[in-house]
Order: C-alpha cells, then structure tokens, then sequence
C-alpha cells in the first residue's frame, strides 16, 4: 500500500483539526495502524488493502453490534475507501490504558481476580451472539481440521512417542464437539488483548481475527498463556462468565485448565 498518511488524514473530514499522528508498528496485521489525536481524544486508524473491504466491512458491523450490546470494546466511529489509492480504512475509539499482561506486575492478586470477573462477564456477552445461518457448526469444521492433520501426520517422517495414545484420547473425545453452540469468537481472547486503567477493566481489543464456533473455544487461552501469568484472572474470568462455577462438562471439555 503506497500512499501519504497526512494526505489519507487530510481526505476524512472527521479529523479535520487533527494534531498529531502516530504510526503503530507492533503487531501481525496486514493492515497499517496509526494513532491520530484531535482534540483532548485518541483514535485508531486502520489501513487496509483495498481487496480487504468486503471483510473489514464486515468487522466494522460487528463492532457496531459490540457497542449496541454494551460490551466494552473499540466503538467504531467512520469506514470509508480511497478507490485512487486503492484502500479502505476504519476509524475506531482508541482505548486507553495498558494490557493486562504488563499492568499486572503491579496489580495485587485480588485486583487481578476482579479484572478476571470482569472480563469473563464480557466474553459471555461476546458469547451470545449467534454464528450467521451459512457457518457450518462446529464438530464438523473441527473434525474435518483434525482428519486432515492426521492424514498429514501419518504421511510424515516426523513421529512423537506414545502417539497412538495421543491419537486415541483425541478419537475418544472428539464426540464432545457434536450439538455445541455455535456463536461469535474473539478466538485470541488474553492478557495482551485485555486493556487495564486505573486498576480496572477498561474493555477488550483486536477483534479483527474473530471467528465462529463453540464458545468453550475462547477459555483456550486460559491454558496456554493466562495461567501463566496470573492464575487469579484465570479463576475469575471462569466464575465471571459462568457465575459461579461451571457445568461439569466444562471440565470435560477443556481439561487440565489449572492443573
């Protein structure tokens, strides 16, 4: 994407009397970042190619949805194209505050259980909004992901030890995936996605790898990163999202959380 930031800025009216802006540069996106301030407020600007529209369109509906839900996250504020310069771009609130990953080196363990109530509240909210009519459900994308992953293993040279044991838990368990909800996914829901101020949550960001399917799918973070952090953000975001604690199944299907 070749163009001029100021002259992008310049072309949206909104930040007609802007009076700064600042380049993101960390992150895995395609897109560019910029932060633009006008006034005593922050914004986020996202760059996209403009072969990205039809789906960045999209995740810009869907942070209207957010906002109409009251989840706390970016409220989207303008989406529009440049067609000469072959972009599309979205203007988001920027949230202010810092990732719980680094606030929490000075947050108490009570202060962390809090955020972790808060945030489980928030992503059961995220959970009630429904996959569209055209996503297939969940067992059937997951088993189909698994059979094409063991067709690729089982043709390798690469082999782990005690795999049948592996392989067999998995065939055993797999069934649990059948008849699950199908609903919104924040699918990187963690500690560097979850904004902190003042000691308090402040909301949720980086919606733009969302997805659908079983919500249970969202806790797999709590595992493979958040529990290495903070295990009481692990504890509350589980009894803020259920209320208390989970059904069984739970502990069924996602095994070995806080083991």
């Amino acid at each position: 994407m070749k163009y001029i930031i100021e002259n992008i800025i310049d072309g949206i009216p909104f930040f007609n009397g802007y009076s700064s802006v600042e380049k993101i540069e960390k992150g895995y996106s395609p897109d560019n970042k910029y932060i633009v301030i006008k006034g005593v407020n922050k914004y986020l600007l996202r760059i996209s190619d403009i072969k990205y529209y039809q789906k960045r369109e999209v995740e810009y509906k869907l942070l209207q949805e957010l906002e109409e839900r009251n989840i706390q996250s970016q409220k989207p504020i303008l989406f529009g194209e440049f067609i000469n310069d072959n972009i599309c771009f979205m203007v988001i609130e920027y949230i202010e505050g810092t990732p719980a990953i680094k606030a929490f080196k000075r947050c108490s363990n009570s202060i962390q259980y809090q955020i972790g109530i808060e945030a489980g509240k928030e992503l059961y909210k995220i959970h009630q909004i429904k996959a569209p009519a055209h996503v297939s459900t969940w067992d059937d994308r997951q088993s189909k992901k698994y059979r094409y992953y063991l067709n690729k293993y089982e043709k390798g040279n690469f082999k782990l030890n005690n795999d049948s044991k592996i392989i067999g838990f998995i065939e055993e368990n797999i069934k649990l995936l059948t008849y699950r909800p199908n609903t919104l996914l924040h699918d990187d829901f963690h500690l560097e996605h979850i904004i902190i101020s003042d000691y308090k949550y402040k909301g949720i960001i980086d919606f733009n790898g969302y997805d659908f399917g079983d919500p249970y799918h969202d806790f797999y973070n709590l595992a493979l990163f958040s529990r290495r952090i903070s295990e009481p953000f692990v504890i509350g975001q589980i009894n803020g999202y259920f209320l208390g604690q989970p059904e069984d199944y739970f502990w069924n299907y996602i095994p070995y959380i806080l083991q």
